[in-house]
């Protein structure tokens, strides 16, 4: 992989794919009405913040790195409303890579086919089931509240 593409994936593919997928969480918690949504991306000092009504958008110096969506509300969730919010992340990495993937067709380049990629992995990664440390996937987590429904009803 040449330089220009290595600085495109990590500088560019990385970080707006990571916040698109936490865009997605925020839809799924929108939809089932959070009161507050805060986006937190990258690590290490705050270098922009945005809020916008109950919308709170947090971007670190480490933009490339990380991402995580918390939602709260002063109803408790559901484990259904769970599993909407969590599975909204991956749901939208997957329709980029759709979108991607019509337009890699059209124009093929390595630009488009890197962001493809990259999108098909963060949505296979997060749908598999895993638990590091405190860390969960969003398989985890929705398999946790489905079995947690399971037991309960």
């Amino acid at each position: 992989m040449n330089t220009v593409l290595l600085l495109y994936l990590v500088l560019f593919v990385a970080p707006i794919s990571n916040l698109f997928h936490e865009l997605g969480h925020m839809l799924g918690a929108v939809f089932v009405k959070a009161d507050k949504i805060t986006i937190l991306l990258g690590r290490g000092k705050k270098v922009y913040k945005l809020y916008y009504k109950h919308i709170d958008i947090q971007i670190g110096w480490l933009f490339f790195t990380t991402g995580l969506t918390v939602s709260n509300r002063t109803i408790p969730y559901r484990s259904s409303e769970i599993v909407c919010i969590t599975l909204w992340g991956p749901l939208l990495n997957a329709i980029i890579v759709f979108i991607s993937y019509l337009i890699y067709q059209s124009i093929p380049n390595a630009y488009t086919l890197v962001f493809m990629l990259y999108n098909g992995w963060l949505f296979v990664i997060n749908c598999i089931p895993f638990k590091i440390g405190k860390q969960e996937s969003d398989g985890y987590i929705i398999i946790r509240e489905i079995v947690k429904k399971m037991y309960t009803s």
